[in-house]
């Protein structure tokens, strides 16, 4: 599968480090060049469904293996397949950090898996490049696994587990090239049509379609291919080929989902959602934060440093509970709240609205709702203020 970008995560133990551990998403397996690599739970699943499907294959082609040893061989399959994909992503990894994109999570799943970055490729050639690296180094080491194979006996141990190495990498290297998101020549894909195009949003939206469209496919390929042969599909291949469906067309939704949020984010605009404000010195007292804003016609008031920054936002219940008359005498800054980060800029949109208004919220990740900032013109006086909750209304109410 292809990277994805996500939040920043902290550094896992050393390799060297202690036994497994299980986490949140599953097993911590230590990290490879600093990036920490975590096996998700999912991946017994397909552990278990791959020992289903090759131990009968295993055990006809090794009878003197018994029964047990064929389970052994086809869940060593399983492993290798994971081995396989653990090259592929840290393949992503590498090459991502070399272009300037540092990596920050491996996690194998229960199809494939990810790797996760603090930030997106910011050129085309970048993400094509990055995208493009994990299939080939699949498909290099399905090469070696094959001239190794050609120098061991038939038939044996060595022969059955290099020929598992060698389809594994092949199926990983080119299952991945097929042209739709969620895999990496979705995003091989949806790099040349950015390419072309110009427009990162319409080249995901048709790379993600041509990962739905793949996933009807693969239904058609795989329950297809049985009957056309004459006969029927078992019921353990019917469960394979919905996993290969189903996890192709979540994968594709999910994507299609995220662009679609991101065009609705590229039409927002601070100076159209802020609430007007007015900026008073930070060492005011309540009744002279009353009279600004009556004076003003603001809705909040944020105090300004000695130097004119925004640090605290006015809190109107918290002056509500004061009595009028003692607004002569009590502090504003003990009825306001700290304001994080930098102001933004009333001409702010899009995704430079987003990050700056998270990164006010003190997890620059995303917008949860519950964030404040305030909201500054071009000579830096304050002119309102946003709501981290009226952007994420405004970003769901657009078509």
């Amino acid at each position: 599968m292809h990277p994805a970008s996500a939040r920043p995560d902290p550094a896992g133990p050393p390799a060297s480090g202690p036994a497994p551990r299980k986490g949140s998403e599953g097993w911590n397996l230590g990290s490879i060049a600093g990036v920490p690599v975590v096996l998700a739970r999912s991946w017994v699943v397909i552990a278990v469904v791959i020992t289903l499907l090759f131990a009968p294959t295993v055990a006809r082609t090794a009878p003197e293996l018994g029964g047990p040893g064929a389970v052994v061989v086809a869940l060593s399959y399983a492993l290798v397949l994971a081995l396989s994909v653990l090259v592929h992503e840290v393949a992503h990894a590498l090459t991502a950090r070399a272009v300037g994109l540092p990596p920050t999570r491996i996690v194998l799943t229960l199809w494939g898996g990810h790797t996760t970055f603090a930030s997106e490729a910011s050129t085309p050639g970048r993400s094509f490049v990055i995208s493009a690296v994990g299939p080939a180094s699949n498909a290099v080491l399905a090469g070696l696994g094959a001239l190794l194979v050609l120098l061991v006996p038939f038939g044996g141990l060595a022969w059955l587990l290099l020929t598992a190495l060698t389809l594994a990498n092949l199926f990983v290297a080119v299952f991945n090239l097929l042209p739709g998101l969620p895999l990496d020549g979705g995003r091989m894909l949806e790099a040349g049509v950015w390419k072309a195009t110009g427009d990162r949003l319409r080249a995901t939206v048709v790379a993600a379609q041509a990962g739905r469209v793949l996933a009807v496919l693969a239904v058609l390929v795989l329950l297809g291919v049985p009957v056309l042969r004459g006969g029927s599909p078992s019921l353990l291949f019917v469960a394979w080929a919905a996993l290969v469906a189903g996890t192709l067309w979540t994968g594709a939704s999910a994507v299609l989902k995220d662009a679609r949020l991101r065009t609705r984010v590229a039409a927002l605009r601070a100076e159209e959602l802020l609430v007007r404000a007015v900026g008073v010195p930070a060492d005011v007292v309540v009744a002279h934060v009353a009279r600004s804003a009556d004076a003003a016609g603001a809705q909040e008031v944020v105090l300004l440093a000695p130097d004119g920054r925004p640090v605290a936002l006015v809190d109107r219940d918290a002056v509500t509970r004061v009595p009028q008359e003692r607004w002569p005498w009590v502090q504003a800054s003990s009825v306001a709240r700290p304001l994080r980060g930098a102001p933004l800029r009333r001409d702010a949109a899009g995704q430079e609205l987003v990050h700056g208004l998270a990164a006010a919220g003190g997890h620059p990740e995303a917008v949860t709702g519950a964030e404040v900032a305030a909201v500054v013109d071009g000579a830096g006086h304050v002119v309102g203020v946003l709501r981290g909750s009226d952007v994420v209304a405004a970003a769901r109410a657009r078509p």
